[in-house]
């Protein structure tokens, strides 16, 4: 089931000429619908799958529910409201992403310091007894490509609806548009 196939239609001027009206039958990609959330919070609603470099929205609806225009089902079990950022980048694209954000040859500088539980840290702290700044024992730094790759690598953990929930979906998906 294509995502668009059961949207409303709506008479729509598409030349937008002045002069000479003319109404085409378009579909209303404005329409929004927000399906019950009830089975997000139960794990027996989903399986787990990391996402590998390179899987679609469409080749993962394909391998789980053999049809790939159910892609919206992985995206909204994903919970992507933007399927270009809400989604992990292949490894090529995380590269030029970076190189875009930070500039060509500032992709392994400094973002920031972490201790070793991994939380962000400042390398240095003022101590006002010495009345000094003091090197923090243990820091790792951590490079603007380490960064972007982590956020990356924390989109790749999927819940993928299981296939006995998606006719129930369909189906409510279908009642809301009407």
């Amino acid at each position: 089931m294509a995502y668009f196939k059961y949207f409303n239609q709506i008479g729509y001027d598409i030349r937008g000429s002045q002069d000479q009206l003319e109404i085409d039958s378009v579909t209303n990609i404005l329409q929004r619908v927000r399906l019950r959330l009830d089975g997000i919070k139960y794990r027996a609603f989903f399986s787990q799958h990391m996402i590998q470099d390179g899987e679609t929205p469409e080749y993962l609806a394909h391998q789980f529910y053999g049809d790939s225009e159910l892609h919206w089902i992985i995206l909204y079990a994903h919970q992507a409201t933007n399927p270009y950022y809400d989604w992990p980048l292949k490894y090529h694209d995380l590269q030029k992403f970076i190189i875009k954000k930070y500039g060509v040859g500032n992709e392994y500088g400094t973002h920031h310091f972490e201790d070793n539980d991994g939380h962000t840290v400042d390398e240095h702290y003022f101590d006002r007894d010495a009345m000094n700044w003091v090197t923090v024992n243990g820091t790792t730094i951590i490079t603007n490509f380490q960064y972007e790759e982590k956020l990356n690598d924390d989109k790749r953990r999927l819940n993928i609806i299981r296939q006995e929930f998606v006719g129930p979906i369909l189906k409510e998906f279908k009642l809301l548009l009407k």
